[in-house]
């Protein structure tokens, strides 16, 4: 408030504390009505002042509710000009705790820095009492009596007697800000658990890992207090411990990973930017119940490894079977083949095959799958007891998940069985059992009709995963995708033939001809030049979905083949493509013989013109053998018959 030619005025934010509308104020200043006088504020143009007399009485009446007689308001004014907010104050009481750890409330702590701003002015004031007349112009009593009017209108947690007020500033300037607290957040009660010794024997009986209760655990405290001489307590002081010391006690009475779920502060992320940056995986129990015809009493379930991109949960692959009929290694190769249905989803949607840059999963079979999830994208594995580690676990109880299975579903059997809200009515559940699917055919149609709906159905955006995924896709510049040829998708996602065996097939000039599952297959190899590695032993790596081709790897060799082009052996057989495709044959051998010959030749040119003979270089110093075996017979004979030999032999030689 203020007066401008002895008039005097309300100030904007006064007149919206007194309860007057924002709209009404707004409203009649936009159309200049009389019954308001509005005008600028001489010291802050950018201000509005609002004429008192002029206001409605019903709006004056507002006015007084709020601040007391207006003009008696503007009498005390000299002295609320004189009251600074004390920041320190604030400050402190921000910073101070009780219980050790609980901190007071803004609205304590608003109300306990107004009464150190007052008791701040009244210890300025009345320290030199000359200063009291040439500021303001009042006797000691009047002084007091304005003060404590302002207490009573500004409400402040302040005495409003004269002689309980001079008692309060005494404490104050003697103690400080804490005199202001309410002993209820001081400590000062007498309490129960007085010492370290009390309540270390309360909190260790609280965090025993068997999690007793509040009633059982103050039974056993009052034991042991009534022979060390101290208070007895009831199950309610456990119920406050338990809850006020929650985070020390949580690690031994609920594990680590219930600490790390509720306090232990969280690294706070945002999702990949791009698709493909990263993907996570998981195992699920489809929520859909199956019959299974030759055991009418068991109800069956399927569980499925879900391959989603965290871009925006966008599935790209899975792979399921029913559940408890899998071994381990099985369950392995399911999980890899969720990342070979995900590869050749990609492809189909892209036209190409497209690594992740990282993947995330679980622990589950983490010694045998790591370097397969290595070979794919960087990966790291998640800590144990780690929760919360990526997206695809939310996804899996999100409203698009549960409305993609529940449609045209009979069988789904709610979030989970042992779930208090299951989402679904049990009862309806049971009544539908003789009906609903069988496992087999039946089963795979409704649960591929369920993962191409959390493709393509609808989110409440009104666009798809499916959209949203394709349209970030091809904004994605050329080198953040990671794009690989059908040889490196054999390397990282084909299946070694006869691994573990350590049994490996040869190279002949049939190239190769591996059998895999009882079955022969014969590959041609796209390179020309490898008759170099005929008779070298090879893996082969081969795609079960696609057998058309493989990868052939081994020591200096990496060749990739097709599945080979049969010709009729009979005539009868033949039409003009087997027969261009034998004559292609034939030329293809005859310019390999023509390039062994031409090998030949070459080498025969550069030992003549070096004057080299390769026979003479072979027989040299070597002694044809039948005439070596006759002159060794004739030695002998010479010999024992010398009379018969006139000549000496070595002579003759």
């Amino acid at each position: 408030m203020k007066y401008v030619n002895n008039s005097l005025y309300l100030e904007w934010k006064e007149a919206l504390d007194s309860g007057l509308s924002e709209n009404t104020l707004k409203n009649a200043k936009l159309r200049k009505s009389p019954s308001w006088s509005f005008i600028d504020d001489p010291e802050d143009k950018r201000k509005v002042l609002i004429e008192f007399e002029k206001l409605k009485d019903d709006y004056k009446k507002k006015v007084v509710a709020r601040f007391g007689n207006p003009y008696e308001f503007m009498a005390k004014k000299p002295i609320r000009d004189l009251i600074k907010w004390d920041e320190k104050a604030e400050e402190f009481y921000l910073a101070y705790r009780y219980d050790e750890d609980k901190p007071l409330s803004i609205e304590h702590v608003k109300k306990y820095t107004s009464a150190a701003s007052m008791l701040n002015m009244l210890k300025y004031i009345t320290s030199d009492k000359k200063q009291l007349k040439k500021i303001l112009n009042l006797s000691l009593d009047q002084f007091y009596t304005h003060v404590i009017e302002i207490i009573k209108t500004d409400k402040l947690d302040l005495p409003s007697s004269y002689r309980r007020l001079l008692a309060t500033c005494k404490e104050y300037n003697e103690t400080g800000y804490s005199a202001l607290i309410d002993w209820r957040f001081g400590n000062k009660l007498a309490a129960k658990i007085k010492d370290e010794l009390s309540e270390s024997v309360l909190l260790a009986m609280i965090e025993h890992p068997d999690q007793y209760d509040d009633v059982f655990i103050g039974m056993q405290y009052n034991r042991w207090a009534k022979e060390h001489n101290y208070k007895e307590i009831d199950e309610a002081t456990v119920g406050v411990w338990r809850r006020k010391k929650e985070a020390e006690v949580t690690m031994s009475r609920a594990g680590n990973s219930a600490l790390k779920g509720k306090f232990l502060r969280q690294a706070k992320g945002f999702r990949p930017t791009a698709p493909l940056y990263l993907v996570e995986s998981d195992d699920n129990h489809l929520d859909l119940l199956f019959e299974d015809p030759d055991d009418p009493q068991a109800t069956k379930r399927y569980i499925a490894i879900v391959v989603t991109d965290s871009f925006n949960d966008y599935v790209l692959g899975y792979a399921y079977a029913l559940a408890g009929e899998l071994k381990e290694g099985q369950s392995l190769d399911l999980v890899r083949a969720a990342y070979t249905n995900a590869m050749y989803y990609i492809r189909s949607i892209t036209s190409s095959w497209y690594l992740p840059h990282e993947i995330k999963t679980d622990r589950w079979g983490l010694k045998n799958l790591q370097p397969f999830y290595e070979s794919i994208g960087k990966y790291f594995p998640t800590p144990v007891g780690s929760k919360n580690r990526g997206y695809i676990e939310n996804f899996f109880g999100s409203h698009h998940w549960k409305r993609c299975m529940k449609i045209n579903a009979n069988n789904y059997s709610g979030n989970n069985m042992t779930a208090k809200n299951r989402g679904v009515n049990v009862e309806v559940v049971a009544r539908n059992k003789k009906v609903r699917p069988l496992i087999g055919n039946e089963a795979i149609n409704q649960i591929e009709n369920f993962f191409h709906r959390l493709r393509h159905m609808e989110q409440t955006n009104g666009v798809s995963k499916h959209a949203e995924w394709m349209e970030a896709f091809h904004a994605m510049s050329v080198d953040k995708k990671r794009k690989i040829t059908d040889e490196q998708y054999l390397l990282n996602f084909g299946v070694v033939h006869n691994e573990g065996t350590g049994r490996k097939i040869r190279i002949t000039n049939r190239a190769v001809e591996p059998q895999i599952s009882g079955v022969r297959y014969s590959y041609d190899f796209i390179e020309t030049d490898w008759m170099k590695h005929v008779g070298k032993e090879v893996q082969v790596h081969y795609d079960p979905y696609d057998m058309s081709r493989i990868l052939v790897t081994g020591d200096q060799v990496r060749l990739m083949a097709t599945e080979a082009r049969l010709n009729p052996r009979a005539l009868e057989d033949g039409d003009v493509n087997s027969r261009t495709y034998l004559n292609a044959v034939l030329q293809e051998r005859k310019r390999d013989v023509e390039y062994i010959a031409a090998k030949v030749d070459k080498r025969k040119q550069i030992l003549a013109e070096s004057a080299i003979d390769a026979e003479t270089l072979l027989t040299s110093g070597v002694m044809v053998k039948e005439i070596k075996q006759s002159a060794e017979h004739r030695l002998l004979e010479q010999t024992v018959n010398p009379q018969q030999y006139p000549e000496d032999l070595y002579d003759q030689m």
